[in-house]
């Protein structure tokens, strides 16, 4: 079964799919519209990339080495978590997988990025701006998408920009969860949820 978080961004990746071959059925019969063709995907992305940088920023600098240990269990768990990755690990992880996914499609990082070293960062900040240059260069990529290319097949495998995101977004969504359980285990509520209840909290307008 597939988690929420999953379900959501194959969902909304869908939609967007879908909205591409719209509008490029429209263009082809229909004079230009105003309608921005990539709102329903960066939609998608934004999403992930504040919700991702949000925990990143939660988490206090001397946590960033923290992961959960067996010990948090009662005596007797078979809960396992020799190999789990730090908080941070975690991070430059979702860091370099965008440069990893979508290299094939004709984009270069920035010349002062250095994804090699993304695995060895360990310090808050240097973590946090390897997390913000992934999302400019993921947002670079969508920049170039267009509803003729959207599904072009590139390399080897024959991936596509959609499916390339797929991937990634999937991958945010699992890390995100994880991330989030080890923000509650040092007593932190996420921020999403923190923003969602405060959402709650707000008397109904008054029309």
């Amino acid at each position: 079964m597939k988690s929420a978080p999953i379900r959501l961004t194959l969902t909304l990746l869908a939609v967007s799919v879908c909205c591409y071959s719209t509008i490029a059925h429209a263009q082809m019969s229909a004079p230009a519209a105003s309608v921005d063709p990539l709102q329903s995907l960066t939609a998608a992305v934004t999403r992930f990339e504040n919700n991702l940088l949000a925990l990143a920023e939660a988490m206090p600098a001397d946590k960033f080495n923290f992961a959960p240990t067996k010990d948090i269990f009662k005596p007797g768990s078979p809960a396992e978590f020799a190999t789990v990755r730090t908080f941070g690990q975690q991070l430059t992880h979702v860091s370099g997988e965008p440069f990893r996914l979508l290299a094939p499609f004709g984009v270069t990082p920035d010349p002062g990025v250095d994804i090699k070293s993304f695995d060895s960062l360990t310090a808050k900040d240097d973590i946090v701006k390897a997390l913000k240059a992934s999302f400019d260069y993921q947002n670079k990529v969508i920049a170039g998408i267009t509803p003729e290319n959207i599904l072009t097949p590139v390399g080897p495998r024959g991936t596509t920009r959609v499916a390339a995101l797929i991937a990634i977004l999937n991958d945010d969504g699992d890390h995100y969860g994880q991330m989030v359980e080890y923000l509650r285990m040092n007593g932190i509520v996420p921020p999403a949820t923190v923003n969602q209840l405060n959402r709650m909290a707000q008397p109904p307008s008054k029309k």
